[in-house]
């Protein structure tokens, strides 16, 4: 008899172990530079400001890193909600109870779905599908079952709310959700999260929103369920709780900086929940050193730089609709993240086309999510990350534009 947990086994899908069996028959042309466009990971230097800040720290790695951070992170990060999401939200911010710092999002989105396990009797754990792994892992640590909600052009991208019955919203102890989407690169509107937050409170169970994608924008920039939260506390002339009841929003520097080498970002919201995270990870979790944390702080009070990564994905973006003209950008001048969600045939015939043919590595859309009774919402799509150097984006581009064009006949 195995010691190891038979629930493991879901990670034997891993989409990145389905690419590489998918493609490992494949030679890619020797004559062609490899192209990986499959993971979200910045190709970019990040900012200078991130390795002189750690620098300038460098007599702080004798000390054991602290829960909480420090007064000055949180305070960092208060500024940046400040500028980024509005004063009114700042303002019902306590640094102290609301906000703490992650080692990235990944471990908090996985350890926040182990807080709320055993909450519920019969409970269930709700999330998009296709799917961020990371939530996936959090669902099978919440216990009971795990309700894919499929995310597809005809549901905007996002859930169907409307299609998720009241008892099952009763099971619930943890729903994530993310904005801008991945793959899809469209924003949950502030009426879809207000009225998610709603269904959070009523039925009490804790809402995720992953907004790592947040300071990548095109058109408008997307609506924080922070400021969803704000706007409800307003509208009933006081706050109830803290104003942040049943929500923790994720916030990561990996993408906004380029920098997912560094690990760092926070939590935002519910006190309670910020307040038992805070004792799980004192007792048994990765912290974030010092110098880290002052250079995620300089990280988060700089605009200038996320406004330069901000316009250089702006630009990829342009360039892949020069070459792909019929293919619709993420709800036209609006979008977030830099993902490609391209419609194609057969997204595993194409993935392997561009390998066989380009030397271009793309991620099959059905290998992100998983089949449910309505189907899977992945396939037909291959997700492009738009990651690289704009000279790389335009060559990728060139190389698939051939492909595309037998997708047309």
């Amino acid at each position: 008899m195995s010691l190891l947990n038979p629930e493991f086994a879901i990670f034997d899908d891993n989409m990145f172990l389905q690419l590489r069996a998918a493609i490992d028959d494949i030679t890619p042309p020797k004559d062609k530079p490899l192209l990986n466009l499959t993971i979200g990971e910045p190709q970019l230097p990040a900012p200078d400001l991130l390795t002189s800040t750690i620098a300038a720290h460098d007599d702080k790695w004798h000390s054991y890193p602290k829960a909480d951070g420090d007064e000055a992170f949180r305070d960092d990060v208060r500024y940046y909600i400040d500028y980024r999401f509005g004063s009114d939200v700042a303002q019902i911010i306590d640094p102290a109870r609301h906000i703490v710092p992650v080692v990235g999002t990944r471990e908090p989105l996985h350890m926040l779905g182990q807080m709320v396990r055993g909450a519920k009797q019969d409970a269930a754990a709700l999330m998009p599908n296709p799917f961020y792994h990371a939530w996936r892992t959090g669902a099978l640590g919440a216990g009971g079952d795990i309700i894919l909600l499929n995310a597809s052009q005809e549901t905007g991208y996002l859930p169907d709310l409307d299609k998720i019955d009241e008892a099952v919203y009763a099971r619930a102890t943890i729903f994530y959700i993310c904005s801008p989407t991945n793959p899809h690169g469209y924003y949950a509107s502030k009426d879809y999260l207000k009225r998610l937050l709603t269904l959070a409170r009523k039925h009490n169970f804790l809402l995720l929103s992953d907004e790592c994608y947040a300071d990548i924008w095109r058109g408008e920039p997307p609506v924080s369920a922070l400021q969803v939260a704000q706007e409800m506390a307003q509208e009933l002339d006081q706050e109830t709780g803290d104003g942040f009841d049943n929500l923790i929003v994720l916030n990561s520097l990996s993408k906004r900086s380029n920098a997912a080498g560094l690990r760092a970002g926070f939590l935002a919201g519910d006190a309670a929940v910020i307040a038992l995270y805070k004792k799980l990870v004192a007792n048994g979790a990765a912290l974030l050193p010092t110098p880290l944390l002052r250079a995620a702080g300089a990280l988060y009070r700089d605009a200038n730089h996320a406004e330069s990564i901000r316009q250089h994905y702006e630009t990829s973006f342009a360039i892949a609709e020069r070459y792909l003209p019929e293919v619709r950008m993420p709800q036209g001048q609006n979008g977030g993240g830099f993902f490609l969600w391209l419609p194609v045939r057969d997204d595993v015939a194409f993935a392997r086309r561009a390998y066989q043919e380009q030397a271009v590595r793309l991620m099959p859309g059905s290998f992100m999510a998983l089949e449910t009774d309505e189907g899977n919402p992945g396939s037909g799509y291959v997700r492009i990350a738009l990651v690289h150097d704009h000279k790389t984006v335009e060559d990728a581009m060139r190389r698939l534009a051939q492909l595309y064009e037998d997708e047309r006949e």
